[in-house]
């Protein structure tokens, strides 16, 4: 059996309940008392149901900075042990799920994780800064088991996506998001990248603070415009427009009845279990730094009065 044990929580992010439950379960009256996520509540009920998702592995550990929210997680989704620290949750279990995107903690909270060699899996980004990004290069690198990804990339709507889009074809990609760019940008890039490749020529953020528009130039000519706007209404998604009387094509992380929303989580997870027994990589780790790169060159041209940055800057 694996041995899990997951950090959380921030605020806004209820990852610490969804990603237990594809492993653990979930107690059903615990869901509905002291789980303040309605969405997670939904999926879960409609297409979680308590079936087994991933075999031979459970979260057994959690530590959040307040004992009542720990207790509070570990109700609902099953987990028998509360860590009194990160260092201890690390020592009790095999591999640790970071679930918190608040990525201006990430490296203080990852760095005693890191130490212990274990796998690792990051929520959506590694850092917010040049950097800690830097401290997280140093510390883990190509062949430390580490994944960091949005879950959007693993959806089913994503590979259908890549079955159905003629890629050559398209020339525009229009993405919406709701919350902040440093938060959410990896909703919007991770599954473009993975669809349209990283051969990128800029990137130029045209926005303000909390309205983020993030032009991204690629160099065989595709334009992807993403804005990820504090405030706005689901679905999160994007949609690409095509030469040739082709349609536009709409791709929805949060699509109508979640299932390709819940099974999204499903399939990372069973990636990083995959990783953590096996040591197959999903994500490689030039793909994850790329990624982070690109989100802080968003950041750094709004702060820069909207200055391009190009891709020998991102690199």
């Amino acid at each position: 059996m694996l041995k899990l044990g997951i950090i959380g929580i921030n605020e806004g992010n209820g990852h610490p309940y969804s990603y237990t439950a594809v492993f653990n379960g979930y107690n059903e009256k615990a869901l509905d008392e002291n789980c303040p996520f309605e969405i997670i509540k939904k999926y879960l009920k409609t297409h979680h149901r308590n079936q087994e998702f991933i075999k031979d592995a459970r979260v057994t550990h959690i530590w959040t900075q307040d004992r009542a929210l720990s207790e509070n997680v570990a109700s609902v989704s099953n987990i028998p042990y509360i860590a009194g620290s990160i260092e201890e949750l690390a020592e009790k279990v095999d591999a640790v799920v970071f679930a918190r995107d608040d990525m201006w903690n990430h490296w203080e909270m990852a760095e005693p994780v890191i130490r212990t060699g274990k796998p690792l899996y990051m929520d959506k980004l590694l850092a917010h800064n040049s950097e800690d990004l830097e401290k997280f290069i140093v510390a883990t690198g190509p062949d430390y088991p580490l994944l960091t990804a949005s879950s959007f990339r693993f959806a089913p709507e994503i590979e259908k996506a890549k079955l159905e889009i003629d890629t050559s074809k398209v020339r525009a990609v229009h993405g919406m998001s709701p919350c902040v760019w440093v938060r959410y940008a990896s909703h919007l890039l991770d599954p473009v990248f993975s669809i349209f490749g990283r051969d990128i020529e800029s990137v130029q953020n045209t926005g303000i603070d909390k309205a983020d528009t993030v032009n991204i130039n690629y160099k065989n000519g595709l334009q992807v415009i993403l804005q990820v706007m504090e405030g706005i209404s689901l679905p999160l998604g994007f949609t690409c427009y095509s030469t040739g009387n082709i349609p536009p094509r709409q791709v929805f992380y949060t699509d109508v009845d979640l299932s390709s929303y819940f099974h999204s989580i499903v399939n990372m997870m069973s990636s990083f279990t995959d990783m953590a027994r096996n040591g197959n990589k999903a994500v490689s780790f030039e793909e994850t730094v790329f990624l982070n790169r690109v989100v802080l060159a968003g950041i750094e041209s709004r702060e820069k009065n909207n200055r391009k940055i190009t891709i020998n800057e991102i690199l």
